[in-house]
C-alpha cells in the first residue's frame, strides 16, 4: 500500500463493509500530534517513533520462544502470568498480566504460538510507521477507532533499516500471532497524590488485521485496527517519543529493551547523573526470570546476559560506563547486583531534545483542548 492516505476504496475487502468513514492522520487533532515527529537533533531527523507510556515497558513478550507448540503436545496451563511492577513519571502501577497465546491453524494440525521477541520487533516496526503518518481513524461498525494501513514490504523495510531479517511470510505470521494472543492487565494505579485507581481490561495486541485478496506478493494492502489501551493512550498524549535506530538496530533483544526503558526511566539524564537498577527486579520487568526465587546459576547467567548489554550500550555511545555492587545475604552469600549507569554526552543530548519535543507536543495538545472548549462554549 504505497499511497500516503487511505481510502474506502483501498481497504482491504475483509474490513471494506464495516468502515462508514475514514480520517486520514492530517485530518484528526490527536492523530496530527502523534506524527509530529520533526527532531531537533541533527542526525536523528528521521528517525523517530513512538512508544506507549507504561504499556511498552511490561513485560508482554516471551522471551526466547518462536517455536510453534502442536495443541495436543501443549502444557497444562497455556497462560503466562507477570508482574506489573513500575513508577513512571510519578504514577505506579503494581498488579499483574496474562498472556494467552494465538491459535494458528495448520494443515494438519493446529497449533499454539505466544507472542516473542520476533512479534516486538514486528510490533515495533508497526507503530514506527504509524508515528510516520500512516495511521488513520476509521468510523463505522465498531465504533471508533485507529488503525494502521502499511505493507509487508514496509515493515521488512523498516526492519532491514535496523538491520533485522524477516521474510514476508514471517511477518506476516507475526501480525496473526498479535492478531490471535490475548492481554488481560490487572493493576492499580496510584498517582502523584496518592489517589488510587483499580483498572481491569482484556484485549489482544492487535484488534484485528486484515490483508487483501492478492497472494504472496509483498505489497499486499493490509490494515491492522490498534487495542484498546493503545488507542486510549493516543487519545491522552500518554506516549513519548524514541530514536527507534539507537534503541532497535542491537541484535540483542535485552540491549533493545534497555535501551527503550531508558528513553522512558531516564528522562533527566545529564553529565553527573546516574541511574540504578537491581538485577533481578529488572529481569523480571524484561521477561527473562518470573520472580526473584532463583538458584546461583541462574543468577549467573543473567549477570552475564546483562554484562553483555551493558557492553552493547556503551558501544553505541549511549553509556559513559556502569558500576556494579554486589547484594550479599547475612551469610555472606551473594543474592543480586546494583547497577549504577553513567550517561553519556550524546544520549544526554538524545534526551534533552526527546524532552523538548515531548513538551511541544503536550502544549500543542492544551492549546487544540482549549479551543474545543471555546468552541462548545459559543455552540451553548
Amino acid at each position: 500500500m504505497a499511497t500516503k492516505y487511505i481510502s474506502l476504496s483501498n481497504l482491504p475487502d475483509t474490513i471494506k463493509n464495516e468502515i462508514k468513514t475514514i480520517q486520514n492522520a492530517n485530518q484528526v487533532e490527536q492523530l496530527s500530534l502523534f506524527i509530529d515527529n520533526q527532531s531537533t537533533l541533527s542526525g536523528f531527523e528521521n528517525s523517530i517513533s513512538n512508544t506507549f507510556n507504561a504499556y511498552d515497558l511490561w513485560s508482554r513478550f516471551i522471551r526466547n520462544q518462536r517455536k510453534l507448540v502442536k495443541i495436543s503436545e501443549a502444557p497444562n496451563r497455556v497462560v503466562v502470568s507477570r508482574s506489573i511492577s513500575d513508577k513512571l513519571e510519578g504514577v505506579t502501577y503494581e498488579g499483574k498480566l496474562e498472556i494467552a497465546p494465538a491459535l494458528i491453524v495448520g494443515k494438519d494440525e493446529d497449533y499454539f504460538a505466544w507472542p516473542s521477541d520476533r512479534e516486538e520487533k514486528v510490533e515495533r516496526a508497526l507503530i514506527r510507521l504509524a508515528s510516520q503518518g500512516k495511521i488513520a481513524k476509521i468510523s463505522g461498525k465498531m465504533g471508533d477507532r485507529y488503525a494502521v494501513y502499511f505493507s509487508i514490504k514496509e515493515i521488512a523495510n523498516e526492519l532491514k533499516s535496523v538491520n533485522q531479517t524477516l521474510s514476508f511470510a514471517e511477518i506476516k505470521q507475526a501480525l496473526q500471532i498479535l492478531k490471535g494472543s490475548e492481554l488481560n492487565f490487572k493493576y492499580q494505579v496510584t498517582n502523584q497524590a496518592g489517589e488510587q485507581h483499580y483498572s481491569e481490561s482484556k484485549m489482544n495486541y492487535l484488534s484485528s488485521i486484515h490483508f487483501s485478496g492478492q497472494q504472496g506478493k509483498s505489497t499486499v494492502k493490509c490494515l491492522a485496527v490498534l487495542n484498546e489501551f493503545m488507542s486510549q493512550q493516543i487519545e491522552s498524549i500518554g506516549y513519548r517519543g524514541f530514536y527507534f535506530n539507537r534503541a532497535q538496530s542491537f541484535k540483542r533483544t535485552l540491549s533493545r529493551w534497555l535501551t527503550l526503558r531508558l528513553y522512558h526511566m531516564f528522562r533527566y539524564a545529564s553529565v553527573g547523573k546516574t541511574h540504578h537498577f537491581l538485577l533481578k527486579k529488572t529481569m523480571i520487568k524484561f521477561g527473562s526470570i518470573d520472580n526473584e526465587d532463583i538458584n546461583k546459576s541462574r543468577l549467573t547467567a543473567i549477570r552475564r546476559d546483562m554484562a553483555n548489554t551493558m557492553k552493547d550500550l556503551i558501544e553505541a555511545d549511549i553509556l559513559d560506563s556502569y558500576e556494579i555492587d554486589n547484594i550479599k545475604d547475612d551469610e555472606g552469600n551473594i543474592v543480586d547486583y546494583k547497577y549504577e549507569l553513567c550517561p553519556s554526552d550524546s544520549f544526554c543530548a538524545e534526551i534533552l531534545s526527546l524532552n523538548k519535543h515531548n513538551k511541544k507536543i503536550t502544549e500543542k495538545a492544551k492549546v487544540l483542548d482549549e479551543q474545543e472548549l471555546q468552541a462548545n462554549f459559543t455552540e451553548s
